[in-house]
């Protein structure tokens, strides 16, 4: 299994194939996850989030297969231990997981452009700008490289973890975490390839359903 290194930071990739059809039954629940959205700062303040500005039936349809990318984010020692107070805490967990994040969000649309038709989902809400135009009622200003949450579309990101990828997920309390996880995909009309996944230094274990 292939690991990034940066800033202090340890990151492990796994990647699941699974069709359309069968992960949206085992793990789409919109009308359930969209109560605990309602109850997040981001509902109805950034573009990625809910509710969408389009039909989320008509945006998933053309797609075939679900191919799921696991980050799994490793904090190294010093990172964990000069986060210690509440405010540092937060301060750290937020800068490790954001950056991995835009990391993980720039290699999957560098995928999109070999794979026509494919679109990626990302992991909680966009955080390309500052200030989301939403807040303002105008368009984002970003179009072309927004990628909506998959929490938009009422994913199960924790079920996802548990049953795909067989990983615990862990939160910050009086200490940062001995790791994050998050959940990303790609959505298209084939599988991704392991090699590709490589190619884009998303290198994985990858088990297919």
């Amino acid at each position: 299994m292939k690991r990034g290194e940066h800033m202090g930071v340890r990151i492990e990739y796994q990647a699941s194939q699974i069709e359309m059809p069968l992960f949206r039954q085992k793990y789409q629940d919109r009308e359930n996850f969209m109560n605990y959205c309602r109850e997040c700062p981001h509902y109805g303040r950034l573009w990625s989030c809910p509710p969408l500005s389009f039909d989320a039936d008509a945006f998933l349809a053309p797609y075939t297969w679900a191919n799921l990318l696991c980050a799994k984010i490793h904090p190294d020692k010093e990172t964990i231990r000069a986060a210690n107070t509440a405010e540092k805490i937060k301060a750290a967990g937020w800068d490790i997981v954001s950056k991995a994040k835009a990391r993980i969000e720039r290699k999957l649309r560098a995928i999109e452009t070999r794979m026509s038709g494919s679109v990626s989902l990302s992991s909680g809400g966009c955080s390309l700008c500052e200030t989301c135009t939403r807040k303002e009622n105008l368009p984002c200003c970003k179009p072309d490289v927004i990628r909506y949450s998959m929490d938009a579309f009422g994913f199960d990101l924790t079920a996802i973890t548990k049953e795909l990828f067989h990983i615990e997920i862990l939160w910050c309390k009086d200490s940062l975490p001995e790791y994050f996880t998050l959940i990303h995909a790609l959505l298209s009309k084939e599988s991704v390839s392991e090699s590709l996944w490589k190619e884009a230094g998303l290198s994985t274990d990858i088990a297919t359903r």
